[in-house]
């Protein structure tokens, strides 16, 4: 079994589930979105949590990229973006999600949790050090 090959999947699998995360946002149904924006209406706070996270997408994305070519940047940065997103998504307030969305993105904290694991538990760690 090639490890590399298998962690540039992985890390493939995790674009794609980003890509469909952006898109599906924006076909949420209007019930969603009435909700949502009846439990967290507009403010600074919201404004600024959104330049965050778009801030937060730049640096995943470029993140994603210097795993998939094995940077040693990548990997130390993968963790502090990893605990961003957690703190992001817990100051982010109370949201609804469909069903698609919500598997979506279960299975993208899945697929980062294969990351890490294959980051800091794995044989592919040395390709890092090189």
């Amino acid at each position: 079994m090639n490890l590399k090959k298998n962690f540039q999947k992985v890390i493939l699998i995790d674009l794609t589930l980003l890509i469909l995360l952006v898109i599906g946002f924006f076909y949420q149904s209007e019930t969603i979105l009435a909700f949502n924006e009846s439990m967290n209406p507009s403010n600074n706070l919201n404004n600024m949590l959104g330049v965050i996270a778009l801030i937060f997408l730049i640096l995943y994305l470029v993140n994603l990229y210097l795993l998939y070519k094995f940077k040693n940047l990548g990997k130390q940065m993968y963790l502090f973006i990893f605990i961003m997103g957690i703190v992001i998504s817990l100051l982010s307030g109370t949201n609804a999600s469909g069903p698609v969305m919500y598997t979506i993105d279960g299975l993208g904290w899945s697929v980062s949790g294969v990351i890490l694991g294959f980051l800091y538990f794995s044989p592919i760690k040395k390709e890092f050090e090189k």
